[in-house]
């Protein structure tokens, strides 16, 4: 074979050389963990990618905000304006719907039967005076009216027929609405007062409107419309007539009755019934208002929108002038032209930009806390809430951005969820990392709403605060003081801006407080809100996030707990134990700052279980009981054992935080029933059996996983081994204590906890110190009937010199049966 083709093996750099077990890092995504929380990463990027990008970018405007430099059109547009739009329609209704009126006869018919009445009583009557008074003063009746009708009747009122044919003919022509046209005084202003209104709106009318709305310029024409059963009938304004046009009337009238009643009444009584009739005619016409509105509504539904072109350079808003909402809506149209015509290169290059600007900082909060929050980096449910917590207040800050109105709503409104998002971090985790992520946000809703950079420090400035003053939360009062005090750095910070910016420079000294101030108390309503709601939604936040805040454990440690209530009734001692283990364990954990609080309040639950079979504990014992004397070790061990798990029952019944829960399942870890086990162990050999599993007679678990349940673990092994000391001195206390830390330290069950070897020193010495004020020595004073005898007694009249030793502890192989049997936590 050739030289040429040998296959060399290449030698592997140096550089690329990996330490011996380090793996890569794509093999890490081989976990369905790691799988999980690059997807919630993934989504939670496109999720705000998609706030920060649609549907448009909000505008850098707002209403009321004076303009530096004229603000100009970037592109040709045509943008729909709303009041044009609307000004348009009612023109279009107004040319094309003139007021429609109705006939109305009534009065015509009323005019027609009074003067047949008039004709009858003349043809009964043989002189003037026999007529009725009332009659002859309606109709005016005189002497040759009279006898003009007495000879169109004829002899006997023979042509009486003729005569009722004439005056209902004549009637007739009057109730004609277009021969004799009258209407109400109102009626008429109505109908001259819409070409006034027309030209009016038509003035208001900006230029650059499309052909389609040259139409509606042309002025209109001063006419109704009259609605006859024939057709609707169009009626010059000129021709109307008003109730007050009285003489205009009366000549109308005696035209229209003249050829059908002159030959009956004669010359001088048509005059006369022209002059009764014009008063009393009344409207032939009647305004039909519901008809008129119904018809220019549906005139105008079917006018499209208006648009206007505006042409690229000229000026949408002059410089120096109040930006308003008519503007506002004016910019938004401009604004979608412009995205509309940047094309697909540049729209791709936002897009790129976008992403690019998100993922850095993103992944540096995600980078930030898996090395910081670890919990939260492994834990798949607390990404999750953190990622819909930011995604709110991303989007919402987003919508109030695009609703328009004053610069300082929106900001406002990003402002209080800014600050509420921090505190609900605060609470469920810790101080650092709340600063982290609010930054965070800052940035975020700053790139979503466009934020300024003043809104940025203002709110990174009054959220950092609250974060370093919130802390321990004691009383629920906290909440909002913490608020107040966010809200007053938001209202000094803004306000010292504006100032130093000069903004308000040109404008009035009067006017600089309102302008300055109103939008800082706005922010510093803000900050006081997010304390209010905080307050408000503190319980959900518990439940939701798994935590327990201070207030929550205060009103854990009421004796009036159903759990400890029960405890107090049913075993005395355990709870009296219970007690004294939380007074341990807060002191210790104080020493070493841990939670002091949440770890007397886990003490006080943590043996809650031995409620349900109290007299095999031996705190519970009565004088001369021995519960565990015909019990074998195996039962005894089952019996002990039990009470974690009905603990952990009763917690769940009684819907105890899981922290405290923790407490009941952890506060034995793993550790060895010693006294059962040697009992089995012998019993066994005395059988000749092989020996039990010595993991049989070890706790379930887990082990401590936080400082404040491995300190409960301790303190309870140190307070059994102390109280079964017989002198319990300072020396043999300090002793025992530190053996037992020992024991469970080399055990292994301290290994899950973060407690480091000083700390264990410091819990040494916090045990011991509270445990030598427990077990004080007293001054012994002479009884008064032994006083010769030497005996001596202690001040409250119990022998001083030992203690009952019926209490386990870490020498439970020395007690008695009955009573190391009971394996004290």
């Amino acid at each position: 074979m050739a030289l040429w083709n040998r296959k060399r093996s290449k030698p592997r750099r140096v550089d690329r050389l990996r330490p011996e077990g380090e793996v890569p890092w794509y093999r890490h995504l081989k976990s369905s963990r790691v799988r999980w929380q690059v997807g919630i990463l993934l989504a939670f990027l496109v999720a705000v990618l998609l706030i920060v990008q649609m549907p448009r970018p909000p505008l850098p405007f707002h209403e009321g905000e004076r303009t530096v430099h004229p603000i100009l059109a970037r592109v040709d547009f045509q943008y729909i304006d709303r009041q044009v739009t609307a000004n348009v329609r009612e023109l279009t209704a107004l040319l094309r719907v003139p007021g429609l009126y109705s006939p109305d006869a009534r009065q015509a018919i009323v005019l027609r039967e009074s003067l047949l009445s008039l004709a009858d009583e003349v043809a009964k009557a043989t002189t003037l005076q026999e007529i009725p008074a009332a009659s002859r003063d309606v109709w005016n009746a005189s002497a040759d009216m009279f006898g003009a009708v007495k000879a169109a009747l004829g002899e006997n009122a023979a042509n009486l027929a003729a005569v009722q044919e004439a005056i209902t003919t004549a009637t007739a022509a009057m109730a004609d609405p277009l021969s004799l046209p009258i209407v109400h005084e109102e009626d008429y202003q109505r109908a001259s007062a819409r070409i006034a209104r027309f030209r009016d709106i038509r003035k208001q009318l900006p230029a650059g409107l499309s052909s389609d709305t040259a139409p509606v310029l042309e002025d209109p024409t001063a006419v109704i419309v009259v609605q006859l059963p024939e057709g609707d009938q169009t009626m010059a304004l000129e021709k109307i007539m008003t109730l007050m046009q009285t003489d205009r009337i009366r000549s109308r009238i005696e035209r229209l009755i003249d050829p059908a009643l002159q030959p009956v009444f004669g010359s001088t009584g048509v005059g006369l019934l022209a002059v009764t009739m014009a008063p009393r005619v009344g409207p032939t016409l009647a305004y039909d208002q519901a008809k008129t509105e119904n018809s220019r509504a549906d005139v105008k539904r079917k006018v499209r929108p208006v648009p206007i072109l505006r042409k690229a350079g000229t000026t949408l808003v002059e410089a120096g002038t109040a930006i308003t909402e008519a503007d506002l809506k004016v910019l938004k149209q401009e604004q979608e032209a412009h995205l509309a015509r940047l094309g697909w290169v540049r729209t791709v290059l936002a897009w790129v930009s976008a992403v690019a600007i998100l993922a850095v900082l993103i992944l540096l909060q995600a980078g930030h806390t898996a090395r910081i929050q670890v919990n939260v980096a492994r834990s798949i449910p607390r990404s999750l809430m953190l990622v819909i917590l930011s995604l709110v207040v991303v989007g919402v800050s987003k919508l109030a951005a695009q609703a328009g109105g004053t610069a300082a709503e929106p900001e406002a409104v990003a402002t209080f969820l800014v600050t509420a998002a921090a505190m609900i971090v605060t609470i469920a985790y810790n101080q650092t990392f709340a600063l982290a992520v609010v930054w965070t946000l800052v940035l975020l809703v700053s790139v979503a709403a466009r934020a300024d950079l003043d809104w940025a420090l203002m709110t990174a400035a009054g959220a950092g605060v609250g974060i370093l003053a919130l802390g321990k939360i004691s009383n629920r009062s906290k909440l909002i003081k913490v608020g107040a005090l966010a809200g007053l750095i938001f209202l000094v910070v803004r306000s010292a801006l504006a100032f130093w910016r000069l903004d308000y420079a040109d404008m009035p000294l009067g006017m600089v407080p309102p302008a300055v101030l109103w939008p800082s108390f706005l922010c510093f309503c803000a900050g006081l809100a997010a304390g209010i709601v905080m307050l408000a939604i503190l319980p959900g936040i518990e439940r939701l996030f798994g935590i327990v805040t201070n207030i929550s454990l205060l009103e854990l440690c009421d004796i009036n707990q159903p759990a400890l209530k029960r405890l107090a009734l049913e075993a005395p001692g355990t709870y009296a134990h219970s007690l004294l283990i939380g007074t341990l364990s807060e002191a210790a954990a104080e020493a070493i700052g841990a939670g002091g609080l949440l770890a007397r309040v886990g003490a006080y639950f943590h043996d809650i279980g031995k409620a349900s079979k109290p007299r095999y504990f031996v705190e519970n014992y009565q004088e001369g009981e021995q519960a565990h004397g015909g019990l074998t070790p195996t039962m005894s061990r089952l019996i002990i054992m039990s009470h974690v798990k009905d603990g952990q029952e009763m917690a769940d019944r009684l819907s105890l935080p899981p922290v405290i829960r923790n407490f009941i399942a952890e506060h034995h870890g793993t550790t060895l029933m010693e006294f059962f086990y040697h009992e089995a162990k012998q019993q066994a050999q005395e059988a000749g059996e092989d020996p039990p599993d010595e993991s049989d007679y070890r706790y379930g678990g887990p082990k401590p996983r936080t400082p404040e349940t491995a300190i409960v673990m301790l303190a309870d092994a140190a307070e059994g081994a102390t109280r079964s000391l017989k002198e319990q001195t300072a020396t043999r206390i300090g002793t025992t204590v530190h053996d037992m830390i020992m024991k469970r330290l080399l055990d292994g069950q301290l290994d899950n906890c973060s407690l480091t070897l000083n700390d264990l020193h410091k819990i040494e010495e916090a045990l011991t110190k509270t445990l030598l004020s427990v077990y004080h020595g007293r001054v012994s004073y002479p009884s008064r009937d032994e006083a010769g005898e030497g005996d001596a007694t202690t001040a409250d009249g119990t022998a001083g010199a030992e203690q009952n030793p019926d209490d386990e502890g870490a020498d439970t192989q020395t007690q008695k049966p009955n009573a190391s049997a009971t394996e004290r936590d």
